[in-house]
């Protein structure tokens, strides 16, 4: 029977196109959304006092303050290197883990189970723990962040390596190619989408924890600066530290997601069909063999 060209297998894919981040971010419904956040935001800080809802203008005015001091930038820039530093300490670890345990059942034995304790034990523990352990700040903040998103990115790569087909692995060995070869052509193309998956979660996790470690003990910071405000009941600079390290994070998500559009570009998603598939009329009979 002849095949109607609108069920050929090729039809309703096409490559991925990603509209850049600040085309996304120019939607009008965003902008929809932000005046009437801002107009709710100004009509309870008329309503409510500024010691619980700030004046939209008192936040504006300590961002400013806090951009255009060398202070502030000291803080925020201190915190996003912790972060950087100890979600690339997990990373290569948690790769590492994944990896092994994926293609070896004797270490997924061994570690897989202290990876998922791990993972099980509530983060503000480990926050106890370090301040306990350590008494150097930057060795508590590394510490919870090492343990914190380590389970996320080894699991996550273990997964993406047990799903990848043993026929495709099959395959790829009867060319007997070297590991290195094997691991370039087969492995990491298969766990690289994983991989950006841990990042993006893990991002806001490493942000979270660091700032829970900042406010024990460390002087520099968001998380110590955010506890200096709580401490002179400052809710407006509360306020502008917060939306200061959120527009940090979608800065930074906008990278990972960047980086994973161009990496990823020979990925296929799926079209809408170009034509419903009719039934054939009195003018095109239907062919068959035999």
């Amino acid at each position: 029977m002849a095949i109607p060209e609108a069920t050929k297998p090729d039809e309703g894919l096409a490559p991925v196109t990603r509209k850049p981040v600040w085309q996304r971010l120019a939607d009008p419904k965003i902008a929809i959304l932000l005046v009437l956040f801002l107009v709710v935001w100004q009509i309870a800080a008329t309503l409510v006092s500024g010691y619980n809802v700030p004046p939209i203008l008192d936040v504006a005015e300590h961002l400013w303050a806090t951009v255009t001091s060398a202070e502030g930038l000291e803080n925020l820039f201190t915190t996003l290197a912790r972060v950087g530093f100890g979600l690339v300490c997990s990373f290569i670890v948690g790769v590492a883990i994944g990896l092994l345990t994926g293609a070896n059942a004797l270490a997924a034995g061994y570690l897989l189970p202290i990876v998922r304790f791990v993972q099980g034990i509530p983060s503000l523990s480990w926050v106890i723990i370090a301040v306990i352990w350590f008494s150097n700040v930057e060795l508590r903040v590394w510490f919870v962040m090492l343990l914190v998103t380590l389970p996320g990115f080894a699991l996550q790569t273990y997964d993406s390596y047990r799903a990848i087909p043993a026929e495709l692995r099959d395959m790829a060995r009867s060319f007997r190619p070297t590991r290195w070869a094997l691991f370039r052509e087969v492995t990491l193309p298969s766990i690289t989408p994983g991989l950006f998956t841990a990042w993006k979660v893990n991002l806001g996790l490493g942000i979270r924890m660091v700032l829970i470690a900042e406010l024990v003990g460390a002087t520099v910071g968001v998380g110590s600066q955010l506890l200096t405000a709580q401490q002179l009941f400052d809710m407006a600079a509360v306020v502008s530290w917060t939306l200061l390290l959120a527009v940090c994070m979608l800065i930074l998500q906008a990278a990972i997601d960047a980086v994973e559009s161009y990496v990823l570009r020979y990925r296929a998603i799926p079209q809408a069909p170009a034509a419903k598939l009719s039934a054939p009329s009195a003018e095109e009979p239907v062919t068959t063999k035999g």
